[in-house]
C-alpha cells in the first residue's frame, strides 16, 4: 500500500543513480537522505567491527531504505550496497519529515517498517568522531554546566566570525556549509549526535572557515576558549584527534592554506 501512496503525493525529491558495488548509504555514516529504489537491486549489508559483512536483505524497485536514522537521528545502522545498477528518488531529510509529518497513513507505515529493521539488525552503538572519555572530569562539568538548545534554522556559528566555543553535539542533524571566493555556497557536511565543530578557529586562531546551521532541534555542550585550550594541553592525544579532523575540514571546504596565509 505504502509504495503506490508514496508516489500519489509527490514530494520534493530527484533522481539518483549508482553503479552496480557502490556503497549508497554506509554503516555509521550521518544520515541526510530517505530512498525509494525505481530501478535495480540493492543489499543491506551488517558490518559488524569483529566480523564479516552480513547480507540480512534485498531491495528492489518500490522499497525503500533510509528511514530510521532519519526517524531516530542516530547514525545509519548497516550499509545498503548496489547490487545492480540502481536508480533511486533521494529525498532530503527536511522534505522526508515534512511529508511524513503530513500523513498519519505514511508516518505509521514507514516507522512500522523502521521498527520491524531495528528489530533485524539489533542496537548499534553509535560512532562518534572523539572519544568523550578523553575529556577530563572537571571539564566535562563546564561542558554539561554550558548545554544549550537551539532551535530548526538557527545558525549556530557563522562563517567569517571570531571564534569563541567549541561545540559537542548531543541531539539532533546541524548542517555545515562554506561560501567560497566567488560566491558559490557548498554544502560541507551533516554531523549529529557525537561530532563536533567550531574547533579549527580556536586551534589556529583564524575567523570561522563555515557556517552551522541547526536542521532539527538541537542540543550541545560546549567549551569556551580558555578551556579548550586548557583540555588540549591537559590532553595531547585528544589534540592530535581534533588537528587531524580539522586538517580534513579545511580540505574539505577547500581552504588548504588559513586566511592571512601567503
Amino acid at each position: 500500500m505504502i509504495k503506490a501512496f508514496m508516489f500519489q503525493n509527490k514530494p520534493r525529491f530527484g533522481p539518483e543513480h549508482f553503479a552496480a558495488g557502490a556503497d549508497i548509504i554506509r554503516q555509521g555514516d550521518v544520515p541526510d537522505k530517505f530512498y525509494i529504489i525505481t530501478r535495480g537491486q540493492v543489499a543491506v549489508v551488517l558490518q559488524p567491527p569483529d566480523g564479516l559483512d552480513a547480507v540480512i536483505d534485498h531491495l528492489g524497485p518500490g522499497d525503500f531504505f533510509g528511514e530510521v536514522g532519519l526517524l531516530h537521528q542516530s547514525r545509519r545502522m548497516a550499509t545498503v550496497r548496489a547490487a545492480t545498477a540502481v536508480d533511486v528518488m533521494a529525498m532530503d531529510y527536511q522534505t522526508f519529515r515534512g511529508w511524513i509529518e503530513g500523513s498519519t497513513l505514511v508516518a505509521q507505515e514507514i516507522k512500522a517498517l523502521a521498527a520491524e529493521r531495528t528489530r533485524d539488525t539489533g542496537p548499534l552503538e553509535p560512532v562518534p568522531y572523539f572519544d568523550v572519555n578523553k575529556i577530563p572530569d572537571d571539564l566535562v562539568e563546564t561542558a554539561v554546566e554550558s548545554a544549550e538548545q537551539y532551535e530548526t534554522g538557527t545558525i549556530i556559528v557563522r562563517q567569517g566570525e571570531l571564534p569563541d566555543r567549541f561545540y559537542v553535539i548531543v541531539e539532533g542533524f546541524v548542517a555545515v556549509t562554506h561560501v567560497d571566493a566567488s560566491g558559490k555556497l557548498h554544502h560541507v557536511a551533516h554531523l549529529t549526535a557525537g561530532d563536533y565543530f567550531g574547533e579549527i578557529g580556536l586551534l589556529e586562531g583564524v575567523e570561522r572557515i563555515a557556517s552551522v546551521t541547526a536542521v532539527t532541534r538541537v542540543k550541545v555542550v560546549s567549551f569556551d576558549r580558555r578551556t579548550f585550550r586548557r583540555w588540549m594541553i591537559q590532553s595531547p592525544s585528544s589534540q592530535d584527534d581534533i588537528a587531524e579532523t580539522a586538517a580534513r575540514r579545511r580540505k574539505d571546504t577547500g581552504m588548504l592554506s588559513l586566511p592571512g596565509d601567503e
